[in-house]
This record gives C-alpha cells, structure tokens and sequence, in this order.
C-alpha cells in the first residue's frame, strides 16, 4: 500500500512551512464541496471548508485552527467568495460544533474507528508484519489505510501502541515457530576437528 500521508503531516500547515503547489493540492475545493459547505451560516464556512479538506486527506479534523496559515484561510475564502480574513470562525456552542463535525463526517461518508475498524486495522498489520514490515514502517501507513476506508483516525497513541502490540505479537509468534521446527539436538551439525 503506497503511504499517502504521514500521520502528522498537516502540521506544516501550522507551521507555514507549505509550498503553492501543496497549497493547491489539499485545498482545493471540488464543486460539490462548494454546495455542501453553501449549506452554512457564512461565518462558519471557511471551518466547514477547512475540516471537509483534512478529513478527506488526513482523516482527522483540525484542532488550534487559531494556528492554521492565513494563506489556507484567505485560499479558501477565495473559493467560496468570502471576505479575506486572518482567522475562522468556530461555533462556540459545543452542540452546533459537533453537529458541523458528524454532517462533515456524513457528507464524506466517514465513519468513526469503531471496533469492527480495530479488528480490520489489527488484521491488516498482522498480514504486514508477517511479511517482515516493522513497525516504524507501518506506523506511516496507517492513516492511508483508515482513509482510503473512509475510517476516523484515532488518537496517535491508540494507533501506536495498535501497531506495537501487533508486530510484537507476530514477532513473537514467528520466533516460536522457528524454535519449534529447529533440531532438538544441533551436535550432528557441529563438526570440531581434533588439536594436533
């Protein structure tokens, strides 16, 4: 599975460290991004346009967005012919923001990482890792597998030591079975020529 993103890498949209073409790229909006997020009060357009963007790319929504570029917002107010503006407007009513969360979701039609997810997730690594794929390796991977599933990510600690327990598992279970199959007595392999 080719790794799409790694787990956070949107953070260089906090840090502003992003070039025009990575700009273009996770911030366009598609036609029908512009109908869905036309649905909105205009003040919470841009945090609408703004969570459709990261969920479909990095499967999570953005928090701090105090934090997130004016060249992302002022991007996508353009889109949406907006007024620029040097932030986004979040509902501070905490229903209203969870309600804009789920209809996102919906829209998209992503689901929360659910436990049938974490079986389908564990399985997954199991098969990697019995193939010799490290955790390190993996760890980078799994966001492209929730995504492309259309899965929520988890916290980054959930996902971590989802990863570690699984390779160590089948680690360990691949350690047992070579113990096991190996000759119970290895002098016959050993030679060892007398001393003169």
């Amino acid at each position: 599975m080719k790794e799409i993103h790694p787990l956070s890498s949107y953070q260089k949209y906090y840090a502003q460290d992003f070039s025009d073409e990575e700009l273009a790229r996770d911030w366009t909006l598609s036609p029908g991004d512009k109908t869905e997020v036309s649905k909105y009060q205009p003040e919470y357009q841009a945090f609408i346009a703004t969570q459709i963007c990261a969920l479909r790319i990095y499967g999570v929504f953005l928090t701090h967005l105090t934090s997130l570029s004016p060249r992302i917002v002022n991007y996508l107010n353009r889109q949406l012919k907006l007024p620029p503006s040097l932030g986004i407007t979040i509902s501070q009513r905490k229903m209203t923001y969870h309600q804009h969360l789920r209809r996102i979701m919906r829209y998209l039609g992503f689901k929360k990482f659910t436990e049938t997810a974490q079986k389908e997730l564990t399985a997954w690594i199991s098969q990697q890792a019995q193939q010799g794929r490290l955790p390190a390796e993996l760890l980078g991977q799994v966001s492209s597998f929730l995504v492309a599933r259309r899965i929520l990510l988890p916290g980054a600690s959930v996902i971590k030591r989802l990863v570690n327990r699984t390779c160590a598992k089948v680690h360990e279970g691949v350690f047992k079975k070579l113990y096991c199959n190996a000759p119970q007595n290895l002098d016959h392999l050993v030679r060892v020529s007398e001393v003169s």
